[in-house]
């Protein structure tokens, strides 16, 4: 059972029943309406910097994604990105949102490409951090190396031994290896470290892992995957993540039809909304 954990927030923490699971979530703002999507390891806290900027204009609402603590853990193990998707659409219907703008990192960033083929005509624009869209993706050794915390996520009984182990040190070492030049890598490890030892919440985490890898045979939903968005999109990405490189973000600018934008971080890695608020914050005020 989920022991309770403080609000760690200024903002204020609330419940909504949305696609069938409790979800929590932090707001803050009035006016137009940005969702904040967090990834792996990571949590809504992480958008403190953005919603602080941002809720001087906007509505800004920060889900914990589904198996997220607090949020509910659905009994089918179900974390497939067009399943989230749904979760924020729902979220949105509940509490009676039309159009809306998203920010995602990570699988954050899947979430929102995801919705951006969900319901087009409801997403105004589409901000993603760290990951390009998929379709842009083409995997060298180079990268393959990067990203190798998918092959050792992909087995669920050993990855969840694995992560485990010396008190979930494999946690700080993504941090240091995916953003080796953010001061504050260890203090956000440890704050999600702290949700992870919950029961349940590590599988998850990890959850999103296997979901993904079993979805690589489902060829319909992988081509409904690799439809590319329509509305405007703007990718961050950092020179320092140490989990993908800039590479894909500059094919996606070459070969992308919708308006795009694309902002590279010359020292940021993985978390650079985190890393770099103010680069993050202001170009993303500038693109809305």
């Amino acid at each position: 059972m989920d022991l309770p954990i403080p609000n760690q927030s200024a903002f204020p923490l609330k419940f909504v029943e949305a696609n069938g699971l409790q979800h929590a979530y932090l707001e803050a703002g009035q006016g137009p309406v940005i969702f904040f999507l967090h990834g792996f390891p990571d949590s809504a806290y992480g958008w403190e910097k953005s919603l602080s900027h941002f809720s001087e204009s906007h509505r800004c609402i920060a889900p914990f994604l589904r198996g997220y603590y607090p949020s509910g853990i659905p009994a089918d193990s179900d974390y497939a990105m067009k399943t989230i998707a749904q979760d924020i659409v729902a979220i949105a219907d509940q509490l009676g949102i039309d159009r809306f703008i998203v920010a995602g990192q990570d699988w954050g960033a899947m979430v929102g490409y995801s919705i951006a083929n969900l319901v087009p005509d409801r997403l105004e624009k589409l901000v993603t951090v760290a990951i390009p869209h998929p379709a842009y993706i083409r995997l060298n050794a180079l990268d393959i190396f990067r990203a190798r915390h998918f092959i050792r996520f992909r087995n669920a009984k050993a990855s969840l031994g694995y992560t485990r182990r010396r008190n979930l040190a494999y946690i700080n070492r993504l941090y240091d290896r995916w953003s080796p030049n953010w001061t504050e890598r260890h203090q956000s490890a440890e704050q999600i470290k702290e949700t992870y030892r919950l029961e349940g919440r590590l599988e998850a985490a990890l959850g999103y892992y296997w979901v993904a890898t079993a979805a690589r045979q489902d060829k319909d939903l992988q081509k409904w995957y690799a439809q590319r968005p329509t509305m405007p999109v703007l990718c961050f990405a950092g020179r320092a993540d140490g989990a993908l490189t800039v590479r894909h973000f500059l094919e996606m600018e070459k070969r992308i039809k919708t308006p795009f934008q694309l902002a590279i971080h010359d020292t940021a890695g993985h978390f650079l909304h985190q890393e770099a608020p103010d680069f993050f914050n202001e170009r993303m005020q500038e693109f809305l």
